[in-house]
């Protein structure tokens, strides 16, 4: 019999490789989530009667969602977390509102017609950008076309891993649905693939305040040869300006100090803090490898499994992957605690005053001279 649908016998391959593709994977989880977390697989015929009564309203108050849907918790925490209420952003917002507080849903919204979930191409996309921001919009209308027709690997069939309905609205393949069902909880893969890029993206706010701050005492010190021979010295446990003299490094000229002015307070201080952020450059170098070993779990040339393999393994914590991820994020986290509040004890202009008051230092002790 030809291969028309989708199957994990002709396809696990094809499935993985879309997944491995970050603007098409999210178009797939997200739509999952929506009809197998919030909707419950459409199993809820008084689920879906009490969603649609308070589609219906034309104000939505938060006493409507709590008598018609009150008895689904689970629903009302998915479709906050998902963005379905545009103005509500936690599960504790909406508990400290009041029941007359209107709910906003936006023109379009998540409609169930003929058994059959339609997304609004907005609606899904401000879904994933909520969670996931560096999806563009043109990178997920190229990703939804792409979806919408996907080339077998293994046969002439063409597989739709979306179906479009109409212009806007847009509903995940059955057979897709089914075979990701298969892999466990896909909604906690996605969660803690949250957790990993979101603590990213703050060491990358830390990591490049502390870039911002070396720049002021020397642009050169920010340069990827320098801070390859600065990283040296640290490794090698050698002083680390006198090591960029000897490797030829060109420096301005405060770095060219006498003697004396190394026995003053102001030099002191200037060393003290500029040493302080070329240690912390190298703490987060060190953490920033860690946290890619850790996003090499489901993405990256080095991945240690496909996403399929990455959600069964989260869904079952097989080889304790779960606990392994939180440890090695607390202890990381920890880390990072420790060098962003000394970090917020610093600001430019104060850096860059004592770059000025130990530039005026050396131009009136040479003058002194």
């Amino acid at each position: 019999m030809e291969h028309k649908k989708l199957s994990l016998e002709y396809d696990k391959n094809l499935i993985n490789k879309i997944l491995d593709d970050i603007n098409m994977r999210y178009i797939i989880l997200f739509q999952y989530i929506i009809r197998n977390d919030l909707f419950e697989d459409l199993n809820d015929e008084k689920l879906i009667e009490s969603y649609e009564r308070i589609l219906i309203l034309d104000d939505i108050f938060k006493g409507n969602v709590i008598n018609f849907l009150g008895e689904y918790q689970n629903f009302i925490e998915v479709a906050i977390d998902l963005g379905l209420f545009k103005n509500i952003r936690t599960l504790r917002e909406f508990e400290q509102k009041d029941d007359d507080f209107i709910l906003k849903m936006g023109e379009e919204t998540i409609t169930i017609e003929k058994n059959t979930i339609m997304i609004p191409a907005d609606t899904l996309f401000l879904m994933i950008t909520k969670k996931f921001k560096f999806l563009t919009r043109r990178n997920f209308n190229l990703a939804l076309t792409r979806l919408k027709g996907v080339r077998c690997e293994t046969t002439s069939a063409i597989h739709s891993f979306v179906f479009e309905i109409g212009q806007e609205d847009y509903s995940l393949s059955d057979d897709l649905y089914y075979i990701l069902d298969q892999y466990g909880n896909i909604y906690q893969a996605i969660k803690m693939e949250i957790t990993i890029e979101g603590f990213y993206k703050r060491f990358e706010e830390i990591a490049k305040k502390i870039s911002e701050f070396i720049e002021i005492f020397d642009p050169a010190l920010n340069s990827k040869s320098v801070v390859k021979l600065i990283e040296k010295s640290i490794e090698e446990n050698k002083e680390i300006i006198n090591y960029l003299k000897e490797e030829k490094v060109k420096l301005s000229d405060k770095f060219k100090s006498k003697d004396i002015i190394k026995d003053s307070q102001i030099y002191k201080e200037w060393s003290s803090q500029l040493m302080q952020l070329l240690q912390f450059r190298f703490q987060i170098k060190n953490i920033d490898k860690k946290l890619l070993e850790i996003k090499n779990y489901y993405s990256g040339k080095n991945k240690k499994y496909s996403y399929l393999e990455f959600i069964e393994k989260v869904s079952f914590n097989e080889d304790n992957i779960v606990d392994e991820v939180q440890n090695s994020l607390l202890a990381l986290r920890k880390e990072l605690i420790d060098i962003n509040n000394e970090l917020s004890k610093l600001t430019k202009k104060d850096i860059k005053l004592l770059n000025l008051d130990y530039e005026r230092f050396i131009i009136t002790s040479s003058d002194d001279e």
